[in-house]
């Protein structure tokens, strides 16, 4: 290994806004590549669709039951008109030639209209041939030139279906079934490594340690990896809690440059002396492109790249260990680098307005993100309240917190202050529901 190049004791203390940036500028969208139709929901589309057959192909029936010229109902009488059943026509049958004038067919929704008809009569509007098989007598002329939907409704030929950079979504999956488009072009994944560190850390599977108290629970590589999953855009690869040794650390990230797209480690990211992790990078080569953010939780952030052997070098996020931080720098700087890899245009959390529910402590010179629980207050309004105590270390606040608030740096936020919260998810449970039953018509519960 070479001479350690990490130059851990020179924090940056970049702004957020400034370590957004210069994460993201690093971010490409992944070469292409081939997914089954089966395996493409989530994806970004990497080519444009254009249909390549007009759909439907042939006019079709859109009603069960007869089809006939709407010539024959002319001079609609009050006991109806009766016509003749020369023949029957099923969905996926050939398109045929119509019988003479006068005549009718008996028909499916989806059938082919047969050429020269041009209305469907419902079946429910008919005696059903009751008196006469072989005759149907139509009672109401309300269908007369209706319930047949034009071939080329849906595309023609040369269309253009699906542009490029479109998330491939399900309703996006039936245009490609229906354009024939399997295996389907699109931007793969980012298969992200998460390397947990240091010696006092255990999963559950040894939680024994825990309870005797000489060890902590390792929660950031399963909180993380399930992080990647609910992106809904990346492969998380979690890793084993590794020692604090240099051997361990440099064969787990070693095996992550050969697996991964990108490496997000816990831990060691300080400037204790057990704080290897830097110490490693900068033997394998890593060069880093900042340390430290003004924030809280997760100041002790890096980013940088270590070069490979084969293939572009290996962006590498050192996270906190403390949980809080961990998570937190995860949501603000992690995914949207890992949405960026998989093609994602929308990348960043969604974002509301709330009021402060009670004062929120502020610093001078970072900006805080408050884990915060969500309500609506009595004007419709949304109010954010601490989910609980703030520290970095702390695992439950987590899985209260319906968001981030974003207190900037400066005078102490009162109670009743504007903020912007980065929501968690879609938002509180309860939040949208009586909006939403209302919408559909059916108010109360469901």
């Amino acid at each position: 290994m070479g001479e350690a190049r990490f130059p851990s004791e020179q924090a940056d203390w970049l702004g957020v806004g400034e370590a957004l940036h210069r994460i993201l500028r690093s971010a490409h969208p992944l070469p292409r590549a081939n997914r089954p139709l089966s395996q493409a929901l989530d994806h970004v589309l990497a080519q444009e669709v254009v249909a390549p057959v007009s759909l439907p192909p042939w006019d079709n029936a859109g009603m069960d039951g007869y089809a006939l010229r709407s010539s024959d109902l002319d001079g609609f009488p009050s006991e109806g008109v009766a016509l003749p059943v020369v023949g029957a026509v099923h969905a996926g049958a050939p398109l045929q030639d119509g019988p003479e004038p006068g005549q009718a067919v008996r028909i499916m929704t989806g059938a082919p209209v047969p050429r020269g008809l041009d209305t469907v009569v419902r079946v429910e509007d008919t005696d059903r041939e009751a008196g006469h098989p072989g005759h149907v007598r139509i009672l109401d002329d309300r269908d007369r030139a209706s319930n047949v939907r034009a071939g080329g409704e849906d595309m023609r030929a040369g269309d253009l279906l699906l542009p490029s950079g479109v998330q491939i979504t399900p309703g996006r999956i039936a245009v490609l079934a229906a354009a024939g488009v399997d295996p389907v072009p699109v931007i793969p994944f980012p298969r992200v490594a998460i390397l947990p560190t240091g010696d006092e850390l255990r999963p559950p599977a040894d939680y024994d340690d825990v309870r005797s108290g000489v060890a902590i629970p390792e929660s950031n590589g399963p909180a993380l990896a399930a992080a990647c999953t609910a992106s809904g855009a990346a492969i998380p690869l979690q890793f084993p809690p590794t020692p604090d040794r240099t051997e361990d650390l440099a064969s787990a990230i070693l095996r992550a440059a050969e697996e991964a797209h990108v490496l997000v480690t816990t831990g060691g990211a300080s400037m204790g002396t057990a704080d290897l992790v830097k110490t490693v990078l900068a033997q394998l080569g890593f060069q880093m492109d900042f340390w430290r953010v003004a924030m809280r939780p997760g100041s002790p952030l890096s980013f940088g790249h270590l070069p490979r052997e084969s293939g572009p070098p290996l962006p590498v996020f050192g996270l906190p260990g403390n949980p809080a931080s961990a998570f937190v720098t995860f949501q603000l700087f992690v995914r949207p680098f890992i949405l960026r890899l998989a093609g994602r245009s929308q990348i960043h959390r969604p974002v509301v307005d709330a009021s402060a529910g009670e004062s929120f402590a502020a610093h001078p010179r970072r900006a805080l993100f408050p884990r915060v629980v969500l309500e609506v207050d009595d004007t419709g309004g949304l109010v954010a309240l601490p989910t609980g105590p703030q520290g970095s270390g702390l695992v439950g606040s987590l899985g209260r917190a319906h968001g981030l608030a974003v207190v900037p740096a400066g005078p102490p936020c009162a109670a009743g202050t504007p903020l912007r919260v980065l929501l968690l998810d879609d938002g509180p449970a309860g939040l949208d529901e009586a909006g939403y039953l209302d919408a559909l018509g059916h108010p109360g519960d469901a």
